[in-house]
């Protein structure tokens, strides 16, 4: 599958760590807080949606329907980034934090809901806490093709082993850490470090091999994001639009590995963005840091992240061997309308096919190889760009109430 040069989950990184120092005060009722299993079962089977290497999982907040929330190793407290669910549903807003975003603007202020219940299946969330992003800030629906609400990281994780199957698009949650371990997993020591779990890499580049302490991060869908000081690895890179922040456009470079180790796995020539020299920073913060593993690597394993015996599981799935593969249209596409049924293009890589095709930003998609696209899901789109290096793609576009017709041949640029 294509896999989306956004990065519009990392800021997360940030604001969860700021959140507490802005304002997410500690809880002060004596009452229990956290998830506990409302079942007798040794374990319980959420279904899930994978878009994009992006794991959607069914979560009730109080009195709500099953609301679509994004599982994410890389946050703290849970978010809510709709805000009218909040409104309708009636959730108590009481405080304010301030957030630590990405983009011009840099921090924000959204609002704290607390005391609330989450409900999953067989296992419910007391007295939880819930950040609510304002109006128009961010929206993930139209990076996924559907209604998406909120994020959920640690609040699930720092309570029970979870197992991520990607294959069958299942999550599956243990009530204790006596789960079973297949034949071919590779345990691998995970460490905690303010609730964000990190583990040691080996990273070879061209001229040089390095060992890092990289964050696991499911809310990436890249393979490897690094500092930019390590871009020595890559003698190779081109200019890339890496996605949307929480207030502004994030860029940077691209370049390919020659492998990355975790265990003894050894993946062989993994894609690796270099953020700009001004990320996760600000006027008035800056944060060290080395890199990430996104789900663009973790998507090739069957996953067990078991954060009270600090422990990451890894064993190889069908996709463990196939080839990394960048973006080969230089198209970022959004899904739009009330179905989700209108596709824009929205960003086109500068020197890649469609750009040298002569795409714009804004353009509006109306059918693939002579397939009208209000027949598609976006993951159909984006596999359609994604097939192969040599493949003639032919599109009908709208442009200021003119048809075009537009063919790119897919290739691969890193």
């Amino acid at each position: 599958m294509h896999i989306i040069l956004k990065f519009f989950l990392i800021f997360f990184l940030v604001f969860s760590q700021f959140s507490e120092v802005f304002g997410d005060t500690p809880q002060t009722d004596d009452s229990p807080q956290g998830f506990e299993f409302n079942t007798n079962r040794r374990s319980v089977r959420i279904p899930a949606v994978i878009s994009n290497n992006l794991v959607v999982i069914p979560i009730r907040i109080n009195d709500s329907p099953p609301l679509n929330f994004i599982l994410d190793t890389g946050i703290n407290t849970t978010i809510l980034i709709e805000p009218i669910i909040a409104q309708i549903f009636d959730l108590p807003i009481e405080e304010t934090v301030y957030v630590l975003g990405l983009g011009e603007e840099g921090i924000i202020e959204a609002g704290m809901a607390r005391d609330l219940t989450f409900s999953l299946r067989g296992i419910t969330g007391h007295n939880m806490n819930l950040i609510v992003i304002p109006e128009g800030v961010l929206s993930f629906s139209e990076f996924f093709g559907f209604p998406v609400h909120g994020i959920i990281g640690n609040d699930l994780f720092a309570e029970f082993p979870v197992r991520i199957n990607y294959r069958t698009n299942t999550v599956r949650i243990y009530r204790k850490p006596n789960y079973p371990i297949r034949r071919n997993s590779q345990i691998i020591p995970l460490k905690l470090d303010n609730n964000k779990p990190y583990v040691w890499v080996n990273v070879e580049g061209d001229e040089k091999t390095d060992s890092l302490r990289l964050l696991i991060d499911m809310g990436a869908t890249n393979p490897v994001f690094l500092n930019h000081s390590y871009k020595y690895l890559t003698d190779e890179r081109i200019s890339s639009f890496l996605g949307q922040g929480i207030s502004g456009e994030l860029r940077g470079e691209m370049g390919r590995l020659q492998n990355l180790s975790i265990g003894e796995f050894v993946l062989e020539k993994p894609l690796v963005a270099y953020p700009g020299y001004d990320f996760l920073s600000s006027e008035i913060f800056s944060i060290e840091w080395e890199g990430i593993i996104g789900a663009g690597i973790l998507s090739r394993f069957h996953v067990i992240l078991d954060y009270p015996s600090q422990k990451l599981i890894l064993r190889k799935n069908r996709n463990f061997g196939k080839k990394f593969q960048s973006n080969l249209s230089g198209l970022d596409i959004i899904a739009k309308g009330i179905g989700f049924n209108e596709f824009i293009v929205n960003h086109v890589r500068e020197n890649s096919v469609a750009y040298e095709a002569g795409i714009l930003p804004g353009d509006q998609i109306l059918s693939i190889n002579r397939t009208a696209v209000s027949k598609m899901k976006i993951d159909d789109i984006l596999a359609e760009f994604s097939r192969s290096p040599g493949i003639t793609i032919h599109m009908v576009i709208s442009r200021d109430d003119k048809i075009l017709n537009k063919t790119i041949r897919l290739r691969e640029d890193i």
